[in-house]
């Protein structure tokens, strides 16, 4: 029987590329979903709330759940200890799952940049800036970087999705620790290498 995580997230562009950036875990049994705040809303911890609630109260409740925090270069400890604090106390009264935190160093974009092979196909072997793609988590701006690579193209969460469709998680883990993070707490194990 599958695995079912709910992954709550920052908006659209998570929501339309992390079905493919971990699409490999089904080979494992595991199934996620992605929800995102409604109209474009921040993620807070009553978003959160939320979003777990409803996602505990569907007709498929997941066997845990997954908050996928962008710290936007901020330290990991300052972003995440509101919703470590705070949620378990919001969530008391709710079936009980376990809640488990993980985040995007700077913003989803910048995994992106741990394939760095695929990533330039997809660009039709453009070259892609100087940015240092062995290790993504410390590309500042990467969503800058992205609409410098599209030329007139605009980027958007489509746009996004698709090039994430064609970027290999494996190799992306290998240099991104914020990366293997995220699927260590999906997997609810230890990192891959």
């Amino acid at each position: 029987m599958a695995k079912y995580v709910a992954v709550i997230a920052s908006g659209d562009t998570e929501r339309r590329a992390l079905p493919h950036l971990v699409s490999h875990l089904e080979d494992d049994g595991i199934e996620i979903s992605v929800s995102i705040p409604p109209r474009n809303r921040r993620l807070s911890v009553s978003m959160a709330e939320s979003l777990i609630k409803a996602a505990l109260f569907h007709d498929k409740p997941p066997d845990k759940v997954v908050v996928l925090l962008d710290l936007d270069g901020k330290e990991p400890e300052e972003v995440l200890r509101p919703f470590r604090e705070e949620l378990p106390g919001r969530l008391r009264g709710a079936p009980a799952v376990s809640v488990l935190y993980a985040y995007a160093q700077r913003h989803l974009e910048a995994w992106y940049f741990g394939d760095a092979q695929r990533l330039r196909a997809y660009f039709d072997s453009q070259a892609l800036g100087s940015v240092d793609t062995s290790q993504p988590d410390g590309i500042e701006n990467p969503k800058q970087h992205l609409e410098n690579l599209l030329g007139k193209r605009v980027y958007t969460a489509l746009v996004s999705e698709d090039i994430a469709s064609n970027l290999d998680a494996q190799v992306i883990a290998q240099r991104s620790p914020s990366f293997r993070g995220f699927l260590g707490a999906v997997r609810n194990g230890p990192p891959p290498v």
